[in-house]
């Protein structure tokens, strides 16, 4: 690096001053800082193997506490996973997995739980996906979403990580001694367009320059692929806001260590990013190790330092882990399990589990399987399951479905099984779905379907149109699980759920300019990933069978 980047960097130090002191804090409890740094991809951290210096605060942090080497989301896209990360469910569970869909406010968050606990509850954020429009203003005394709702700095790209981490110095300069805080950090400075303030546009590579692409989606970069030259420079743009949000990070941990406080620091990110592996470049469209390894480093007051566990650990077991520390793990509706037992204990103590993903956005319709060692990755519309060996090809590029047929056959089985049911028939007739939809049962994958009574199925996508047509009567629906109408007594089909329906758009201004920035993409038949916005309520007890009706 040109050591005259270096000088300035230790010069600045920041971008600007913290507002005051921090308060002193409570001796006998830590505050909790959680922090999600958008899009961040595990193997780019240095704590995790990456060559080039992009972390070295969370390095320490990784040093003084515990690393999760395979941790996983089971979204690849913004709103599903910080759904998952606060619930402690799993999108078959929360059912949060587009943007015409919200968490109804009948699922505890964990922010509430800590608020009631008598945490002072932050939460600061730098996306549509995380604002107040989803509700992810729940249980924080003081939330601040940057004007998503009204103006321009985060959708723009405007708003950076030094503002987030300056609000929330102000905000925490500002409470009362003795009071333990619940800080949440979300900044969106590693998401494209990947572009960090100076001097750090310039610390891995030459600084951005006229003709650099941009990026536009993930259909067009399928088609024109980034040369090597410019996918080099986007490389070294990505990892140079990855140090830049860690240095800002840093601020909040001098500021604390002034004060005298203590600080559980839980570091993670909601997903990843594709960087050609599979031909293109962006996220949310498959379900490959780009996709969903996240880095999880948990640290601080009663963490063992120097820590490296191997088992896989999922997002919705951060809700679990953050709660059981002030004493409310058990009135999460969580389908993730508190980490804690494993920071003494290693991985000997944690489960064998299996981890399901799946992602229905921008009409892709995917699902993927963790189990035993091996991983599914099943395109439903293109009806291919690849097979990988995570432990033997971490970087997925040798599908071994063809050599492991009956393996690959048992973990779509598995898949099945565990993502449960929606919907029983009381009738016999035909089962007809909406674009691109597809009906799971025991049979598999299929489009349409001949049903008798008492058959149990669920249909991916869950907001997909379900129609109806009794072997004896007109036409039934269209219906749908989420997000739509439902069937009324004497119906052929019964919806083994419930759901709310109270919508709230987007706005024609909130979509024009997500598109700008790429989150929401026009596809390849020009058609626009948007639509109203209603709360679902979670599924009890779901990973499970159908049982007959009476």
């Amino acid at each position: 690096m040109n050591p005259s980047i270096l000088a300035l960097i230790a010069l600045t130090g920041c971008w600007s001053s913290p507002p005051g002191d921090l308060p002193a804090g409570d001796a006998d409890t830590p505050d909790i800082v959680f922090v999600s740094i958008d899009t961040l991809r595990a193997d780019h951290l240095s704590s995790y193997g990456y060559a080039r210096q992009t972390s070295p605060f969370l390095d320490q942090l990784a040093a003084d506490g515990v690393r999760y080497a395979h941790a996983r989301s089971a979204s690849p896209w913004t709103l599903p996973a910080h759904t998952t990360m606060f619930t402690g469910q799993l999108p078959a569970t929360h059912r949060v997995v587009d943007d015409n869909l919200a968490l109804s406010t009948d699922v505890p968050v964990l922010p509430t739980l800590l608020q009631q606990a008598g945490y002072k509850t932050a939460g600061l954020v730098s996306t549509l996906y995380v604002s107040r429009k989803f509700g992810f203003e729940r249980g924080f005394d003081y939330f601040n979403d940057f004007g998503i709702n009204t103006e321009k700095e985060n959708l723009h790209g405007d708003l950076k990580a030094s503002d987030v981490v300056d609000d929330a110095l102000r905000w925490w300069s500002k409470q009362d001694q003795g009071e333990p805080v619940f800080l949440f950090l979300h900044f969106y400075d590693v998401h494209y367009t990947y572009d960090p303030p100076a001097p750090y546009d310039a610390m891995f590579d030459r600084p951005p320059q006229k003709g650099d692409q941009r990026y536009k989606n993930y259909f067009y970069f399928k088609r024109n692929p980034l040369d090597e030259a410019q996918m080099t420079h986007q490389i070294a743009q990505y990892d140079e806001a990855i140090r830049y949000v860690d240095d800002q990070l840093k601020r909040i941990a001098d500021a604390s260590e002034k004060a005298g406080r203590q600080i559980r620091w839980v570091v993670t990110s909601d997903h990843g990013e594709e960087f050609g592996e599979r031909g293109s470049w962006g996220h949310a469209h498959t379900l490959y190790t780009e996709q969903l390894h996240v880095p999880l480093i948990v640290s601080g007051p009663g963490i063992p330092a120097d820590t490296v566990l191997e088992k896989p650990v999922g997002n919705h077991d951060f809700a679990p882990t953050i709660a059981s520390w002030a004493g409310v793990a058990d009135q999460l509706e969580a389908d993730g399990i508190d980490l804690n037992p494993s920071f003494e204990g290693g991985d000997a103590v944690l489960p064998e589990r299996a981890f399901l993903a799946e992602t229905t956005r921008f009409k892709t319709n995917r699902l993927s399987l963790l189990h035993k060692g091996l991983r599914l990755e099943w395109d439903l519309h293109a009806n291919k399951a690849e097979l990988y060996n995570p432990t033997l090809d971490p970087d997925e590029q040798i599908d071994l479905s063809k050599r492991m047929y009956p393996m690959r056959a048992e973990m779509q089985r598995k898949a099945i099984e565990l993502l449960g049911v929606d919907w029983q028939a009381t009738q016999a007739g035909a089962l007809t779905l909406g674009t691109r939809a597809f009906v799971l049962s025991a049979d598999g994958r299929q489009r349409s379907a001949q049903i008798t009574p008492h058959d149990c199925f669920l249909v991916l996508p869950y907001d997909a149109d379900v129609t109806f047509t009794p072997a004896e009567g007109p036409k039934q629906g269209p219906w749908r699980s989420v997000g739509g109408q439902t069937p009324g007594d004497g119906q052929g089909l019964v919806l083994l759920r419930e759901t709310l329906a109270d919508t709230q758009a987007l706005t024609e201004e909130d979509k024009q300019k997500l598109i700008a920035i790429g989150y929401m993409q026009e596809d390849d038949e020009g058609g626009i990933t948007a639509a109203s916005i209603q709360p679902v309520e979670a599924l009890p007890g779901n990973l499970r069978k159908c049982a007959p009706l009476p």
